[in-house]
């Protein structure tokens, strides 16, 4: 299950990336410690090498809501009125029903060593396809989701499908589509733990 990423690559292709939360620093002497960087650009960088983030690494407000650290809640909230334009008690609402993690996180690693909580990736919408029907093939059951346009990478599908130990979609955000090099062919999935034995043989 460690390896659960490259399976994955070569049953479904595209990059997967591990996602892992911890309480404590993890020991990983191959992964970089990133500064003043995205949690959405973060994922694309750690395709190359593995990485660990903390507060003081990300620069967006947004993540800083979905990882917990919620002394960033009015920025944010700031930073979504110049941008999109909408009436407080509007995105007051959109935010109210995003996903975050009530008790904060202290470190987060994308592709370091052991097994993760999930793995994300960015996706055509055939490779979406192929993941839907593998998943109603094992449960019979269809595949719920919630569309976000804001901390769409971070909390919509990284903390929603941690939370919900079920597959989370997400088109992006302006940001997070710009920031992660998305393609206009390309959505964000993240899959739980509990679900990859659905994907990946022998795990």
């Amino acid at each position: 299950m460690e390896k659960v990423n490259w399976k994955l690559s070569g049953k479904l292709g595209s990059h997967w990336i591990k996602v892992k939360f911890y309480q404590e620093e993890p020991e990983d002497k191959d992964a970089k410690r990133l500064k003043d960087v995205k949690f959405c650009q973060a994922t694309k960088l750690a395709v190359i090498h593995p990485v660990i983030l903390d507060k003081t690494s990300i620069n967006c407000a947004g993540a800083h809501c979905a990882f917990g650290w919620s002394d960033s809640s009015e920025a944010f909230l700031k930073n979504c009125r110049e941008k999109n334009n909408m009436p407080l008690g509007t995105l007051q609402s959109i935010l109210s029903r995003a996903d975050y993690f009530k008790k904060s996180v202290a470190y987060i690693g994308l592709n370091t060593a052991g097994i993760p909580d999930l793995v994300l990736s960015y996706v055509s919408p055939e490779q979406a396809m192929a993941i839907v029907k593998i998943y109603q093939l094992h449960t019979g059951k269809n595949l719920d989701t919630s569309l976000c346009s804001m901390m769409s990478i971070c909390g919509s599908v990284a903390v929603r499908a941690h939370l919900t130990k079920e597959i989370t979609f997400s088109f992006g955000c302006e940001e997070s589509r710009r920031s992660a090099s998305l393609g206009k062919e390309n959505l964000a999935v993240g899959i739980p733990q509990i679900l990859f034995g659905l994907f990946v043989d022998g795990q």
